[in-house]
């Protein structure tokens, strides 16, 4: 349309620009996503917040739930821009703040790691190869990655990364994964010696259990977990890293029932139950699998509702766990696992 005189196409313009104002001030305006609507769990999530929401999202997928569309929108948003994760984002109006490993603070391997496996069970490709693309750009140059880019090496990070790129990218022929089992490998306390076959934190460390069943599972470990075959006796020290953690984390577990923490004598269920999940998928240790198995399900409600209150992390372990070994998560130990990790969702 052609306007014949400037007053008349004046007029116009300022009707139109009217109308466009009225309109938009009759529509609602659009809220931010909100920073926990959808998260499992009512305990403060600024520390644990993205790695027990994506541990609740695999036990509940490996047993063939689909979680509330609310629950992966709490984790899709958390992502950054740049595809990494924090452990919480309180204000997802603001970017994420920058990785710093002096102050433990922003994006980290860890979380982001355990996302992007979550998510791509989820059948959120893109979320989760975008979270895969950032780990691969942090990668250390001795083939580990730090918990905080800039940082050094240490076991449990690279053993996460290798959990996620096994699980969103499986296809890929790059050395980043080998590289990364060869750095655990210098890691690894040699057979013959006390805690033969553990891994500790970092080279020259301690045996760490946590360390030692995360590298396990991160070696070996796919998701869904399949349900368990007949499994071999308890593996000895000897052969690959993966054979060697196996070794320890059995013996250590068909000994005492259980694993103990690293930061005192207690029980360890979290690392427990990684090893289980682990020695199944390499179908050994049957052993220890039975006992740690028959130990978690007696501790199910300690572990899982601390102080009654329902601990998400914790819930998608177990459930993992029972598919692992073929337990319904309905009656895990006397407790509904599926139930109460539904009813904690905010």
């Amino acid at each position: 349309m052609q306007f014949r005189t400037p007053l008349k196409r004046a007029l116009v313009l300022v009707t139109a620009s009217a109308i466009a104002i009225t309109t938009a001030a009759a529509l609602p305006a659009q809220a931010a996503p909100s920073a926990t609507t959808g998260l499992y769990g009512s305990a403060d999530p600024t520390y644990n917040g993205v790695t027990r929401q994506s541990l609740a999202i695999m036990g509940q997928l490996s047993n063939g739930i689909t979680p509330p569309k609310a629950a992966i929108s709490w984790l899709v948003n958390q992502q950054c821009t740049d595809g990494s994760f924090q452990a919480y984002r309180s204000d997802l109006t603001k970017p994420c703040s920058a990785s710093d490993p002096v102050n433990y603070s922003g994006p980290d391997t860890n979380q982001t790691a355990v996302a992007a496996a979550a998510l791509a069970l989820a059948g959120k490709t893109e979320n989760a190869r975008r979270a895969v693309v950032w780990l691969n750009g942090v990668q250390s140059g001795d083939g580990g990655w730090p918990y905080y880019p800039g940082g050094d090496s240490d076991a449990n990070s690279t053993s996460l990364a290798i959990l996620a790129l096994r699980n969103v990218q499986p296809q890929d022929r790059s050395a980043r994964v080998p590289n990364a089992v060869t750095y655990l490998s210098t890691v690894q306390i040699p057979c013959g010696q006390p805690d033969g076959g553990a891994m500790p934190y970092q080279v020259g460390g301690v045996a760490n259990r946590l360390a030692s069943s995360e590298a396990l599972a991160g070696i070996v470990g796919r998701f869904p977990v399949a349900q368990a075959v007949p499994l071999t006796r308890n593996p000895r020290c000897t052969g690959s890293v993966e054979k060697k953690l196996a070794s320890y984390l059995a013996t250590s577990i068909t000994m005492n029932g259980v694993l103990t923490s690293d930061f005192g004598t207690g029980a360890d269920y979290g690392s427990t139950a990684r090893s289980i999940i682990g020695l199944n998928a390499l179908e050994a240790g049957k052993a220890a699998v039975a006992r740690g198995s028959r130990a978690l399900q007696s501790n199910a409600r300690a572990y899982a509702l601390p102080n009654g209150v329902a601990d998400p992390g914790a819930l998608g372990l177990l459930m993992l766990v029972a598919d692992a070994t073929g337990i319904d998560p309905k009656s895990y130990g006397g407790l509904n696992l599926v139930r109460t990790l539904s009813a904690s969702i905010r």
